[in-house]
């Protein structure tokens, strides 16, 4: 079971849970209850516990080491792909895409 606690955040509670993923770094994951904070502090933590009982943390994703750097370079793009902004994945593609992948292709 992770570890956990309710805040209070513009009226409403959420459930903080704090974990270690499998690369040793600290995480927090912020859980909205949808109760206010006016007289839902025990169904408020029943959810809490809730969370920290079926909580699974994503795994990061991990690829063998024999393969192309080309190959290894589009398959980033799509691990990062929801983590950076709109026009950032935009560039980052294209650079991929149009240079880094067909000149370490004919280098293989």
């Amino acid at each position: 079971m992770v570890a956990g606690h309710l805040r209070k955040k513009s009226g409403y509670y959420y459930a903080v849970l704090n974990y270690t993923d499998s690369l040793g770094k600290r995480k927090t994951k912020w859980i909205s209850t949808g109760l206010t904070v006016k007289e839902n502090k025990k169904r408020a933590e029943a959810i809490l516990m809730d969370a920290r009982r079926n909580f699974n943390p994503e795994e990061p994703k991990v690829m063998n080491g024999d393969i192309l750097f080309a190959d290894y370079m589009e398959k980033w793009l799509d691990i990062i792909k929801n983590s950076v902004a709109v026009p950032t994945f935009a560039s980052y593609s294209t650079t991929v895409k149009k240079i880094v992948a067909p000149y370490f292709r004919k280098k293989k």
